[in-house]
């Protein structure tokens, strides 16, 4: 049983310690200085969440995983999206990121039954859940001001006025006459 808690916490480790690296490299990449201290922060929380984890579960062979920097056998994916220096891709690339963690912390608790390990899995989502939460307001607010014009101009006006009538209908169109057919009275008498 032991085996497998180790398991399951090797796992929840190396899912964070690859969000960890996600937000240290968007920290270093991002030219604007709020998105570097976000990216910073949630790399501080998600290395708080993985000390955790190590404190909790003493014993199992990811307690030296700090000391080790070369890579760790597990789970595969590709995150390689949108990169670059804008606040608003690295957070897009956070977001595909905690959302696919979140994804497989759920099917880990649907497999197994045995509460140990489920408690593993409820802790790692419950905080990825959390984390999801701030990404998403975060990506929100760089999304409205994506598209806004640099000089603050209002956007330009694309809806109809008020008090302009929209044309009556066309007494000689097929319309017209089916409604009189249907004997259903037009706006125009």
């Amino acid at each position: 049983m032991r085996d497998f808690i180790a398991e399951a916490v090797r796992f929840a480790v190396i899912i964070e310690k690859k969000s960890y690296d996600i937000y240290r490299q968007a920290a270093l990449e991002v030219v604007d200085q709020t998105g570097k201290r976000i990216f910073e922060k949630l790399a501080q929380d998600e290395s708080m969440h993985i000390d955790s984890l190590l404190w909790q579960h003493p014993g199992t062979w990811c307690s030296d995983l700090k000391q080790k920097q070369e890579p760790q056998p597990g789970v595969e994916w590709d995150l390689n999206g949108p990169s670059g220096n804008r606040l608003f891709d690295q957070l897009r690339l956070a977001l595909l990121n905690k959302r696919w963690s979140i994804g497989f912390y759920t099917t880990l608790l649907r497999t197994f039954k045995e509460p140990l390990i489920c408690r593993v899995f409820e802790v790692t989502l419950a905080v990825a859940r959390n984390e999801f939460k701030l990404i998403t307001d975060e990506y929100l607010q760089a999304d409205a001001s994506y598209g806004t014009p640099p000089d603050n101009r209002p956007p330009r006006r694309v809806h109809m006025r008020e008090g302009i009538l929209a044309s009556p209908p066309n007494k000689h169109s097929e319309l017209y006459f089916s409604m009189l057919d249907a004997g259903r009275s037009s706006r125009q008498g």
